[in-house]
């Protein structure tokens, strides 16, 4: 048998040890996500799954991280002891990380938690996507900002945590809404890390029969203006990061934002002058005709992927 690959992971987790768990997305009606489309949700055979893990060392170097996927791997069955037996193989691991959904955490009790935590799973993935209901429901996320704030707060006695944001999420409609409504539940629960991705389409999602009745996307000023806000109301200490070609602009000639990453509120200064001195930029070079490009419009005309 050949060795099951997760086929999402994310960057952060680029040289780890990859173990499927699951296949796909046990919601997968998420209106922004392409992801597992195509994916029954299955959970592997645990037999499967150790004889992956036993076979680690034919198809990774050497590493100190190991990720679980697909999307909701906590819910298997064998869970806690897939996780034991991998830390036990590979007692160097210093990292193993999952993703997970927050309505599944929201709603595990704290004993399962704590047995993952004492079996070697140190980091959780969740998407928290908005913080604002109404952006929530509007593309089908399947919580509220309250289960947002609840699984946090739960899942951080036991794990660091990386919450995903998506700058644009609620269109030109909503901007303002979503961003200061997701900066209050980061506020509230405290993730360890917050990584944005800006919306990008994907051709057959239920996002794109949205877009132009519901949702109008962000053109690249108003996604620095958006982005600029979501850090200003921050008030907690996390790691911020746009880790992710989707937050790139671009011209004709290249890169001209990539992003901007930092601690916050220390380097809160620093990052905000990073956005103004873009937004300034896209200003001068629209002023001259020169068109600043989204990963929308790099998506669309086939320069990037997702």
């Amino acid at each position: 048998m050949m060795y099951d690959f997760p086929p999402y992971r994310p960057p952060s987790e680029a040289t780890s040890y990859l173990i499927r768990v699951v296949r796909g997305c046990n919601w997968n009606r998420c209106a922004f996500c392409g992801m597992y489309k195509g994916i029954k949700f299955q959970q592997r055979p645990k037999d499967e799954i150790l004889k992956d893990i036993d076979n680690i060392p034919k198809f990774f170097p050497k590493s100190k991280s190991a990720f679980i996927g697909d999307s909701n791997p906590l819910i298997h069955r064998d869970i806690v002891e897939i996780v034991d037996y991998l830390k036990r193989r590979y007692p160097e691991l210093e990292r193993i990380t999952a993703y997970t959904r927050i309505k599944t955490i929201a709603n595990m009790p704290e004993e399962r938690l704590k047995a993952l935590r004492d079996a070697g799973l140190t980091r959780l993935h969740m998407g928290l996507e908005s913080g604002d209901d109404e952006v929530l429901r509007i593309v089908n996320k399947g919580i509220t900002s309250k289960d947002a704030v609840k699984a946090c707060l739960k899942a951080r006695k036991y794990f660091e945590i990386t919450y995903y944001v998506i700058t644009g999420l609620g269109g030109v409609e909503r901007s303002n809404q979503h961003a200061e409504n997701t900066a209050k539940v980061i506020n509230e629960a405290k993730p360890t890390f917050v990584r944005v991705r800006n919306l990008t389409v994907i051709p057959g999602t239920p996002m794109e029969k949205l877009i132009g009745k519901v949702i109008t996307p962000l053109n690249a000023l108003q996604q620095l203006k958006e982005l600029r806000s979501l850090i200003e109301n921050i008030k907690v200490k996390t790691y911020f990061t746009c880790d992710h070609v989707s937050n790139y602009l671009f011209t004709r000639n290249g890169v001209i934002f990539f992003g901007v990453h930092g601690y916050l509120p220390d380097e809160k200064d620093y990052m905000l002058e990073q956005i103004d001195y873009t937004i300034d930029t896209v200003k001068a070079l629209e002023k001259c005709g020169e068109k600043v490009m989204t990963s929308n419009d790099m998506y669309k005309l086939g320069v990037i992927t997702l």
